[in-house]
């Protein structure tokens, strides 16, 4: 630890991730050994040497951590999927909690259509789609209210995704089943009244981009509820400082997407364009926000991320 302390933070940028663990578990047992000296009378000069190493200690790692967070040199186009990539495990989590239930309320429909009267809005049960290829026809001039009107309505359930984290995740994963298993019914019903066609023309350009965002914003939730469930070693609101960064980065990058989303839903998504080009749209925004996720903020090695 005196030598990592010597070191500095230039010593901490070329430690790997389990190197950094066994640097962090090492310090907690510096700090538990200097509380151990005050506590038990040991000589002043033992404590002065102590308390030196962990006061270096602590700037290093987290002066670190902090200047990581905030990323003063590092645009927010890679603080996004770097903060995504930190928290895989909390993205997948979200995942499945949305897109399990929809799965399965789908089957559900499907099996037993009588269940489509209690899972299925009022507005979905007599619903006819515009045209064969999408659910609505939407004039030109209408367009940009309807795009505003979507970006609003998925905004308020991105940040109740996030929000809801704090109640240890248990109204982010409550709300997450919910509109799974409403998604799941109305493309269940839809399909048994064989309306598929539209249901999947009308979603395919914006869709992938949407349920993105809000799996994110799930994923951001989850992160505050694990500091809250699981804080470790560390109080619940210090633990909820040192995530709450990313996570605020993680939903401000949902927003970003919400808007892309929006604009699709409001512009293309009611166009006449065929059901090539909309599964193409689909295609190519699946294609770029993975890419985008995924490799943006890598070093070039590729083993580590700034």
């Amino acid at each position: 630890m005196t030598d990592f302390a010597k070191a500095g933070r230039r010593g901490l940028r070329r430690l790997g991730p389990d190197d950094l663990n066994a640097v962090m578990e090492e310090y907690r047992r510096l700090a538990c050994d200097l509380a151990r000296a005050r506590s038990m009378g040991e000589s002043s000069a033992v404590v002065r040497h102590l308390n030196s190493i962990a006061v270096r200690a602590h700037n290093v790692l987290y002066g670190h951590i902090r200047s990581t967070e905030r990323m003063p040199g590092t645009p927010w186009v890679k603080r996004f999927p770097i903060a995504v990539r930190a928290h895989l495990a909390a993205v997948v989590v979200s995942a499945a909690l949305l897109f399990g239930p929809a799965v399965i309320s789908y089957v559900a429909v499907q099996l037993h259509p009588a269940l489509g009267y209690d899972l299925v809005a009022g507005g979905f049960l007599d619903f006819e789609p515009a045209r064969p290829e999408s659910l609505h026809e939407i004039p030109s001039l209408a367009r940009p209210f309807v795009a505003s009107s979507i970006l609003t309505n998925n905004i308020q359930v991105t940040l109740l995704a996030f929000g809801l984290g704090l109640t240890a995740g248990v109204g982010t994963s409550l709300l997450l089943i919910f509109n799974g298993v409403h998604l799941g019914a109305v493309a269940g019903w839809m399909t048994a009244k064989g309306n598929s066609g539209a249901l999947w023309g009308w979603i395919m350009p914006h869709g992938g981009t949407e349920l993105l965002a809000i799996t994110l914003s799930g994923g951001a939730g989850f992160v505050l509820a694990r500091a809250i469930i699981a804080p470790g070693e560390f109080r619940r609101a210090t633990a909820l400082r040192q995530v709450a960064m990313n996570a605020l980065i993680i939903e401000l990058g949902v927003m970003a997407m919400l808007i892309v989303a929006g604009l699709i839903e409001g512009f293309v998504s009611p166009s006449r364009i065929g059901f090539t080009a909309r599964i193409a749209v689909l295609v190519v925004t699946l294609t770029f926000w993975v890419g985008y996720l995924s490799l943006v903020g890598l070093r070039s090695r590729g083993t580590r991320e700034e």
